[in-house]
């Protein structure tokens, strides 16, 4: 039976997901809302197979994924995000991550997935998808190729501006300082050609890089 460690931080999907994995004969062996004990939890428990949101808190999954690939290739990692444009599962892929399931999906076929990225097999949405998100991210083309170059930490900070959150906010959810997050502000308005907040929100919504 596959061991299953589950991290996201809403509680009533956490509890949704652990009764459908339940439900399909996995075992559950922990739960956290934030990206610190992920990494934690991973160490002690080490679970087959991690079910990884990407906005957490203290340190973001992109940041999980990173540190726990530099540490071991055994656990494997699928991203579950209402993230769910091809940028992210693009990024996720090349960050080390098995798979990759968005919330809007159908989760009845979660079970399958989680159990394909535990035998060793990859996960990710179909190259026709992606291709049809490509052909629409065509159309922005310039705005595609700026998002693609934007790091991971970059893209997180942008997320969260655009979601509304505060510099403090955004500051605590990734462990930095204001001052570091001002900066990253700033860097992004320059890159994303960006005056005002109301640019930064803009872009991310014309990008579908929002929930």
């Amino acid at each position: 039976m596959l061991k299953i460690l589950l991290v996201d931080d809403h509680p009533v999907v956490r509890f949704a997901v652990r009764m459908l994995l339940e439900k399909g004969g996995l075992n559950v062996v922990g739960e956290t809302n934030n990206g610190i004990d992920a990494i934690q939890m991973a160490r002690q428990l080490q679970p087959d197979v991690i079910l990884l949101d990407i906005g957490l808190p203290k340190v973001d999954g992109f940041q999980v994924i990173d540190r726990l690939r530099n540490e071991t290739q055994q656990i494997k990692i699928l991203v579950l995000t209402s993230q769910g444009t091809s940028h992210f599962a693009l990024r996720c892929q090349r960050a080390g991550a098995n798979g990759f399931v968005t919330k809007t999906e159908d989760l009845t076929g979660l079970v399958e997935a989680v159990n394909v990225v535990g035998r060793g097999y990859n996960h990710f949405p179909q190259a026709d998808y992606l291709d049809r998100c490509q052909e629409k991210a065509d159309i922005h083309q310039e705005e595609a190729t700026i998002i693609r170059h934007l790091s991971d930490r970059e893209m997180s900070v942008l997320v969260g501006l655009a979601s509304g959150l505060s510099n403090k906010e955004i500051s605590l959810r990734l462990v930095l300082s204001e001052k570091t997050i001002s900066t990253y502000k700033h860097r992004l308005k320059s890159k994303l050609n960006a005056r005002t907040i109301i640019d930064l929100i803009d872009f991310a919504r014309r990008n579908q890089l929002l929930d």
